[in-house]
């Protein structure tokens, strides 16, 4: 009698999604939920450093002396006099054991801008100010303030940030600059807007988003696989600036001071990543949700510069979010009134959120955002569509990003 295989093939079908699902499950379990705990993790080792030990987020040595190095810090200023008026003594006055100098460079040499500088210099001898030209045109303004600003330093540690920062913590240069050491050229530091300013309708998202930005470039770095920083609150060696010859790689692009300039001279030994809370910077943005766009854009354009590896990454865990999506509504439609796949994907569904929920909690907390449960998930798988418009209008207007355009 002969003997005829019979597959369920439905059944075989259900079963194969069903491994699928489980396998985005254990996919964004392992991989994705150990990038955001990195940042957590980070920050609790920074802030149980004693005596300001050094706090590092690569494999190099830390200095032993715990001496810290000499260290100029360069404010890029356009045209926000009142808001340098507020960080100035906020960072003249930082307890810092070594020397250190500030300058302020004022992109388009404003008046006002100047007068301030002016009277904060009559009581502080380290206080200097440069500017830039108002006339300067098919050039990146900012490139060409900071690297004024690199020039007229006197110290090999240049530590950077913008006129609308606010620094609350009297330690903060002393945070970032223990990082440094023989092997040791950056020091990445964390920013975070002023999330009380930003009250408009999608603002909930808008703090997601900058969290979700963030996490991919710190998470790298403390990996020993840096790629970008954040101009608000960076720091690197004047040295590797010209051995590099400064921007000259992207002087074609408005862009790129801190995210194509860093991507050129980091390596996984010469980076460190800096998280306690004393060390970070707020930004003060006058209009929240507009500037966030701008700013979206312009890393949207720049990205495409970047080193892949973190982005390919990135973009996998978005897809494995969505098979698992797309894979259990439908194993779901098509089992009913079967309740027993559809509890394997209830079971499956709560194992994937109940932890990334915690873990993007804890994400959020230690970068100082807004606290956020339930619209995880959402924002999470919203996420991928709304960076697409912002690729897409850089598509569409690709020449506004080009210093020749003006």
């Amino acid at each position: 009698m002969p003997f005829y295989l019979n597959f369920d093939i439905p059944g075989l079908c259900i079963s194969i999604m069903l491994s699928a699902i489980s396998a985005c499950v254990i996919y964004l379990l392992i991989l994705y939920r150990g990038r955001i705990n990195r940042i957590a993790k980070h920050q609790s080792k920074c802030e149980s450093s004693n005596n300001l030990d050094n706090c590092k987020g690569t494999t190099t040595q830390p200095n032993e002396s715990g001496s810290l190095p000499p260290a100029s810090i360069i404010i890029y200023a356009n045209d926000e006099a009142s808001s340098l008026a507020h960080l100035l003594p906020q960072i003249i006055e930082q307890d810092y054991p070594a020397p250190f100098e500030v300058i302020v460079v004022n992109d388009g040499a404003s008046e006002a801008t100047k007068d301030v500088v002016t009277e904060f210099e009559s009581i502080y001898p380290n206080l200097y100010l440069t500017f830039t030209p108002d006339n300067s045109r098919s050039l990146s303004r900012k490139k060409l303030a900071l690297t004024l600003g690199i020039k007229a330093a006197r110290y090999d540690i240049a530590v950077f940030t913008n006129a609308n920062s606010r620094i609350h913590s009297n330690k903060w240069l002393s945070l970032i600059t223990r990082n440094f050491n023989e092997d040791t050229d950056i020091v990445i530091g964390h920013a975070t807007p002023d999330i009380s300013s930003d009250t408009n309708i999608g603002k909930r998202f808008r703090a997601f988003d900058r969290v979700a930005d963030s996490i991919p470039y710190l998470s790298a770095a403390i990996g020993n696989a840096p790629y970008r920083g954040f101009s608000y609150n960076l720091a690197y060696r004047r040295s590797c600036f010209f051995e590099n010859k400064g921007f000259s790689r992207s002087l074609n692009l408005h862009y790129g001071d801190d995210d194509i300039f860093i991507n050129e001279i980091c390596t996984k030994n010469n980076t460190a990543v800096e998280l306690s809370k004393q060390s970070f910077v707020e930004c003060k943005f006058h209009h929240p949700a507009k500037t966030h766009s701008e700013l979206k854009r312009r890393y949207s354009y720049t990205a495409r510069y970047l080193r892949k590896k973190s982005q390919l990454f990135w973009g996998s865990c978005s897809l494995a979010f969505w098979i698992w999506l797309i894979l259990s509504i439908t194993v779901i439609a098509t089992t009913l009134p079967n309740l027993f796949p559809s509890a394997i994907i209830a079971f499956l569904a709560l194992s994937l959120w109940i932890p990334i929920i915690i873990s993007w909690r804890k994400a959020l907390s230690a970068l100082k955002s807004r606290k956020l449960l339930f619209t995880i998930p959402i924002f999470i798988l919203m996420r991928p569509f709304y960076n697409a418009i912002f690729k897409i209008k850089n598509k569409r207007n690709m020449r506004r990003n080009h210093t020749w355009i003006k």
